[in-house]
C-alpha cells in the first residue's frame, strides 16, 4: 500500500488552513486589544454625601442616611480630572406622604466620561414623619441656694418664648422650656445668655431643636426678704339688679409685690381686695378699694395699700313671645279685600327683664302688617313686618327681633280689581 505524503506549503497553501489562521489571528489580536483597554481603565471608591430631593417642607426625616459609598470607573485621565462634587447620590421624595415608611433606590449621576459601578447602601427606607413647631414660654428655675437675706428682683428673659421644632409626636412629649441660673452667674451682676433646657416627658425617637438655643437673662440680686409679684383678685359680694350683669373687672395695677421668706412665698398665689357690694350698682363704676392683708404669716404687701377698680356693667336682655297678632294691609285702600294665609302672626320682643316680666300686650301696642303698595293681583307671597305702636316722643324699651312665619302668602277676596 502507497502512503499519501503531505508538504507544509500544500498544508498552509490549503483555503481551510487560510480560514483557520485568519480566525486565530483576530483571536489574539481582540485579546490584546481588549486586555490593553483593561489595563487603560482604573476604578475609584469614595463617600459622598446623599441627597433627599423633593421633601416636603412640612416633613422630615428620621433616621436620615446622611452619606453612600460610591464606585466608579473611568481612564486614567478622566479620573484624574474628576471634580467629584459632580457625582451626586440622591433619592427621590417627591410625593411621599409623612407618617408612612418608604424602601427607595439611591440614584446616581456622573459625569459622560465616568462610569458608576455601584453604590453601598443602593437602597433606604425612608420614616417620614409631620414637622412642627410649637412656641412655648420660657421659664426661670432660681437656684435654692440663695445667701439668707437676699433675693432675686427684676427678672427679665428676651425673648420670652422659644420654638421648638421636630417631629409631632416628640414636640408633643415637651413639657416646658427653662433656663437655670446660677447663684454665681447671679452674684456677678451683669447680663446673661443662658442655654434653654427642654423638660420632657419620655425620650425622643428623632431630633429636637430649640430656637432661639440661648436667651438672655437679666436679674438683680438684692439684699433683704425675697419679693415676689402676684395678680390682684376683686371680691364682689351681693346680687346685681336682674336688668344688668358684671361684664369686665380690671385692676390698676394689676399685680402687687409681696415679700417673706421663699417658703412663705411660694404659698401665696394672689392678693385679694376687701369686699365690694355691687347690690345697688346700675351703672359703671371706678372706685379705690384697699388690699387685703395676706393670711400667710410672714407675708406682707410691699409699698401699697389699695389698688383701683374698674367694674364695667352690661345690660341684661331677654326675650318674650306674643302670639296671634293679627296682619294688617298697609298701602291699599281696599284692605278688606285682601286675606293672609294665615291670618296671624308672632311677635317676639327684646327687652329689660324687669320690664319683660311685667309686659303684658294690653300694655303696648303691636301691630304686624304687610305692604300692598304696588300689588294688583293674587296669590303673592310677602313679607311679614311688626312695630311697637307708641307716642311720637316716647322711646320704646322694647324692640321686636322676629316675627314667624316671616313671609305671607296673600290672596284676594271676591273681586279682586281696586
Amino acid at each position: 500500500m502507497r502512503l499519501k505524503t503531505f508538504s507544509l506549503d500544500s498544508i498552509f497553501s490549503s483555503s481551510w488552513a487560510l480560514w483557520a489562521i485568519a480566525i486565530l489571528s483576530a483571536v489574539i489580536m481582540w485579546i490584546y486589544v481588549t486586555g490593553l483597554e483593561e489595563n487603560e481603565y482604573i476604578t475609584r471608591k469614595f463617600t459622598t454625601k446623599l441627597e433627599y430631593r423633593g421633601l416636603d417642607a412640612q416633613a422630615m426625616l428620621r433616621g436620615r442616611v446622611s452619606e453612600v459609598d460610591i464606585e466608579i470607573r473611568g481612564s486614567e485621565e478622566a479620573i484624574m480630572r474628576l471634580n467629584y462634587d459632580f457625582v451626586n447620590a440622591y433619592v427621590d421624595a417627591r410625593n411621599l406622604v409623612p407618617g408612612k415608611k418608604y424602601t427607595v433606590n439611591v440614584n446616581v449621576d456622573t459625569p459622560r466620561d465616568i462610569i458608576f459601578v455601584s453604590c453601598f447602601p443602593s437602597q433606604i427606607t425612608l420614616d417620614l414623619v409631620r414637622q412642627v413647631t410649637r412656641l412655648m414660654t420660657v421659664e426661670t428655675i432660681l437656684p435654692q441656694n440663695i445667701p439668707e437675706g437676699q433675693y432675686i428682683e427684676g427678672v427679665e428673659i428676651i425673648p420670652k418664648e422659644a420654638g421648638i421644632k421636630g417631629a409631632e409626636d416628640d414636640v408633643s412629649k415637651v413639657g416646658s422650656l427653662r433656663v437655670t441660673p446660677t447663684i454665681e452667674e447671679l452674684q456677678a451682676g451683669r447680663e446673661l445668655l443662658i442655654p434653654v433646657k427642654i423638660l420632657q416627658s419620655e425620650p425622643f425617637e428623632g431630633s429636637v431643636t430649640v430656637e432661639p438655643a440661648q436667651v438672655r437673662f437679666r436679674g438683680i440680686l438684692a439684699r433683704g426678704l425675697p419679693r415676689k409679684r402676684v395678680p390682684v383678685d376683686v371680691r364682689l359680694t351681693g346680687k346685681l339688679d336682674a336688668d344688668y350683669d358684671v361684664k369686665s373687672i380690671t385692676t390698676d395695677p394689676s399685680e402687687i409685690q409681696v415679700e417673706g421668706k421663699a417658703a412663705d412665698l411660694s404659698r401665696v398665689e394672689t392678693v385679694f381686695t376687701e369686699v365690694i357690694d355691687v347690690s345697688s350698682m346700675s351703672e359703671n363704676q371706678n372706685i379705690v378699694v384697699p388690699l387685703k392683708q395676706p393670711e400667710i404669716e410672714g407675708v406682707s404687701i410691699v409699698n401699697a395699700s389699695s389698688v383701683r377698680v374698674n367694674l364695667q356693667l352690661s345690660e341684661v336682655r331677654a326675650e318674650k313671645m306674643l302670639a296671634n297678632i293679627p296682619v294688617e294691609f298697609r298701602g291699599t285702600e281696599t284692605p278688606d279685600k285682601w286675606l293672609s294665609n294665615p291670618s296671624t302672626v308672632s311677635v317676639t320682643i327684646e327687652g329689660r327683664p324687669s320690664l319683660i316680666e311685667k309686659f303684658s300686650a294690653d300694655d303696648i301696642k303691636i301691630k304686624a302688617y304687610v305692604d300692598m303698595s304696588n300689588i294688583f293681583m293674587a296669590p303673592v307671597t310677602l313679607p311679614v313686618k311688626a312695630e311697637i305702636m307708641l307716642s311720637a316722643d316716647v322711646v320704646s324699651p322694647f324692640r321686636v327681633v322676629k316675627v314667624e312665619p316671616n313671609n305671607l302668602t296673600i290672596n284676594a277676596l271676591g273681586d279682586n280689581s281696586i
